[in-house]
């Protein structure tokens, strides 16, 4: 079928200069040459440097417009209709699908009626939010957490919901909204407080409130103490939903551990907060976490929860009620540290590699990273012990060991999310080499993680580093340095 009348040849036969039958869909002077017809469309093409008529080439010459890298050699491409059509099929929503990765969305299902804005909330928060959270990057919290939201329409799911929409605003720089979900996730927590009818509902409270623990160390800027009440809720509730004598397994293990990480990282900073009150004291000199945590048939397995084996990290919550206990004058402790010194040198840790595919097939690449940062914990606890147990200074040959292999295992590491043992170990840094392994691995760390959290840390080395230049003939201990660095801002420092 011819084309109509005043139509031109293909661009096959117009640049062989020769005349064409105008036969569709393709010519039949190409389809006899061999050649390829390059069809009848609009074609768009840059001018040639040797193109005369063309508007840009001519005022070029006529120097009217000069281009500031016109001595630069300029590569032109020629477009053809082929190419617009390949990009519509990219674009076409039927087929870029095919090109582009799926957009991930929310389960399809929600016995909780959500508003399509919070719809995306909960979107986001399991797409991007949740893996920039310590303590709940791992597939298994954020299964447990999924699964406790999306159960039922009880008052426990929905503050646990509310906490995440919460998380969620904050990290969106939405501060109105972030606070209006947080009342909410309160509100929601004592109503189902007060009507909880099983211990389901008792560990979706306890996992609401960590949920807010982890908002308020966020936000608490100028919150000085909200989290650390929060935790002593959580304590309180751990303790009457765990029975001291039971050996705990499956969703109850990990909200167990969950609590145990923030009962211990507590401690720690109330120890070291010159501002602390009596009823912090009281609360974080509670050891029934620790005792309940013991009773785990597999104290050597790196829990991802806690960043390190439960025996490691039971030490290190050993050692903080020993110090603390000191702070009241107590008898010498000299054979309980010992003991833990012998714990946090021997201790096995090992990865269940078969709960890890079980998850992520691809995380079996992440052992290495997860074997280290158990390792960094356990130095970090040892060198915690000498410096406040054992009042060792920085020459100690047992502390020196310890430090030297834990900057071997930094030197390794891209990022460290794990902001306790890195301000430990951090705080050990004294050669320009050693302080920027610490600075490096910060700010790849606050590019991948949550960077507030890990900025205060940043504030805190440096002002430690600072005092610790200064004080050259050593005239203040680590323990009262580390004090004076942690008190000196508002808020309660936070080591989530």
């Amino acid at each position: 079928m011819a084309p109509p009348r005043g139509g031109r040849g293909c661009w096959t036969c117009k640049e062989r200069k020769i005349a064409c039958d105008r036969q569709f869909p393709q010519c039949r002077i190409c389809l006899g040459s061999g050649r390829e017809c390059k069809g009848y469309g609009m074609r768009l093409s840059w001018p040639r440097s040797n193109d005369s008529k063309r508007l840009q080439v001519v005022n070029a010459r006529k120097g009217s417009q000069k281009s500031a890298s016109s001595s630069v050699p300029h590569w032109f491409i020629n477009v053809y209709n082929s190419d617009i059509e390949r990009l519509h099929d990219m674009l076409n929503p039927l087929t870029k699908r095919n090109v582009l990765p799926p957009l991930k969305r929310s389960p399809r299902w929600t016995p909780i009626d959500l508003a399509g804005a919070e719809v995306d909330l909960f979107s986001y928060y399991q797409n991007i939010v949740s893996p920039m959270l310590t303590s709940i990057n791992n597939p298994a919290v954020q299964s447990l957490i999924f699964r406790m939201t999306l159960t039922d329409g009880a008052l426990a799911s929905v503050a646990i919901i509310f906490g995440i929409f919460a998380l969620t605003c904050i990290h969106l720089n939405d501060p109105f909204r972030a606070q209006m979900y947080q009342t909410k996730a309160r509100d929601a927590i004592k109503a189902a407080a007060i009507q909880q009818t099983g211990r389901g509902d008792k560990l979706r409270i306890i996992v609401a409130m960590n949920l807010l623990v982890m908002f308020e160390a966020i936000v608490s800027v100028d919150t000085r103490v909200n989290w650390a009440h929060n935790i002593c809720f959580i304590k309180h509730a751990s303790i009457k939903a765990y029975d001291i004598n039971q050996a705990h397994t499956g969703d109850s293990a990990l909200v167990l551990y969950w609590a145990y990480y923030f009962d211990v990282i507590s401690k720690f900073s109330i120890r070291h907060y010159e501002r602390r009150w009596k009823a912090a004291i009281a609360c974080a000199k509670m050891e029934q976490l620790t005792v309940v945590a013991r009773n785990s048939p597999e104290t050597t397995n790196i829990i991802p929860t806690l960043g390190c084996s439960l025996e490691v990290w039971g030490a290190i919550a050993s050692s903080l009620n020993t110090v603390i206990h000191t702070m009241d004058g107590n008898d010498d402790q000299t054979e309980v540290l010992n003991k833990l010194e012998r714990r946090l040198k021997h201790a096995q840790q090992v990865i269940k590699v078969e709960e890890l595919y079980e998850y992520d097939p691809g995380s079996m690449e992440k052992a290495q990273q997860t074997h280290s940062i158990a390792e960094l914990y356990r130095l970090a606890g040892l060198i915690y012990l000498y410096r406040v147990g054992y009042s060792a200074t920085a020459t100690h040959s047992s502390l020196q060991a310890a430090k030297t292999s834990a900057f071997v295992i930094l030197e390794r590491l891209y990022t460290c999310e794990r902001t306790f043992p890195l301000f430990i170990v951090g705080c050990e840094a004294r050669t320009d080499n050693q302080r920027a392994t610490i600075l490096r691995l910060i700010n790849n760390t606050r590019a991948q993680f949550t960077p507030t959290l890990i900025t205060r840390i940043h504030n805190y080395l440096e002002r430690f580093w600072a005092a610790d230049e200064l004080d050259v003939a050593q005239h203040t201990g680590y323990d009262e340095k580390i004090s004076a660095i942690l008190s000196s801002g508002c808020a309660l420092p936070a080591f989530l």
